[in-house]
């Protein structure tokens, strides 16, 4: 059996840390630890730490997946993985697997969904750690509470077999669209098409996937959620990103690199740039009719050669 992770401890927040809190948490840790911000050579050490941190948050921002995992708790996970797993139990309703009731349904992506994208490397439903699969099964991070009777009550005016379920998307994933397939509780499996860049609290309509009624199969209704990404920030459909630059650059001006969802762009800086300055990217946001704000940042270096330091003592005397 794969040994327990505490999903807390890898955010670096307490068990009853609020969905803000969480947020929050895994917004600054994956600043710290998205492969991107690292050295080359370190970039395997940095993927799976943020393969942990994802999957940390995959679990402890979804109500449905927290309750369960605080459900089997550590002792008890532990108590079943000294008893030799599923494997070497038998009987009980779920084959001597406990944690089988939770594993409701399946998830196969294509490539391109239900992971998490960075680095050289993409992030698939695959990546999630043996702990993970031992308790939520093929859950992933892509579908919200599908169960006997899958998704919530539909909303209102919709008809009675009419389910809801969130579908939840990395940035990149949102902004790229493509197919993709999963696996209802029935056991059928059905490819989804999303479009590029599809937006957060979109609805994707699954015609007779629902549940049953006297009259026919309801319709399943997917509800675009979009999880918090370690270098841009989404607001409707424009991004925006802090990108830093030298002082000479904002002296003198010049051309800088700035990281968009289809990768670097060569961006000019006018001369005189000030602290703070915004320039925008239009058509580069989460899908075509977005932009991308890049608010620049001048850094001054904390170590300076000698003749650094005499250039600006210079500038300071003709300033």
């Amino acid at each position: 059996m794969a040994a327990y992770k505490d999903y807390y401890k890898i955010l670096g927040v307490g068990k009853t840390a609020s969905d803000a809190e969480i947020k929050k948490a895994f917004k600054t840790q994956a600043r710290k630890c998205h492969p991107d911000m690292h050295p080359e050579n370190e970039k395997a050490k940095w993927t799976e730490k943020f393969k942990d941190l994802n999957e940390a948050y995959t679990v402890l921002s979804d109500k449905q997946k927290r309750t369960i995992y605080d459900q089997v708790g550590e002792q008890g996970y532990q108590d079943y993985a000294r008893g030799g797993g599923a494997s070497r139990s038998s009987g009980g309703a779920y084959g001597g697997n406990p944690y089988q009731q939770y594993q409701q349904y399946t998830y196969n992506g294509n490539g391109d969904f239900g992971g998490f994208s960075g680095g050289n490397g993409q992030f698939s439903g695959a990546d999630f750690s043996d702990f993970f699969q031992s308790i939520f099964g093929g859950m992933g991070g892509g579908f919200g509470g599908f169960g006997q009777n899958f998704g919530r009550s539909a909303a209102a005016g919709q008809s009675s077999g009419d389910v809801e379920a969130e579908i939840v998307l990395n940035l990149e994933d949102a902004h790229r669209g493509g197919n993709m397939q999963m696996t209802l509780p029935n056991g059928r499996t059905v490819t989804v098409k999303l479009p590029a860049g599809v937006s957060e609290g979109k609805k994707i309509k699954l015609k007779g996937m629902g549940n049953p009624t006297r009259r026919g199969q309801g319709d399943l209704y997917l509800i675009v959620k979009i999880r918090p990404h370690a270098m841009f920030r989404l607001e409707g459909e424009d991004l925006s990103v802090p990108v830093v630059i030298m002082p000479w650059t904002a002296a003198l001006g010049g051309t800088i690199s700035v990281p968009t969802l289809d990768g670097p762009v060569q961006v000019k800086v006018p001369a005189g740039t000030h602290n703070g300055k915004k320039l925008k990217l239009s058509g580069k946001g989460l899908s075509s009719k977005g932009s991308l704000y890049v608010t620049l940042t001048i850094d001054v270096p904390r170590n300076l050669s000698r003749e650094q330091k005499d250039l600006f003592a210079k500038l300071a005397q003709l300033g």
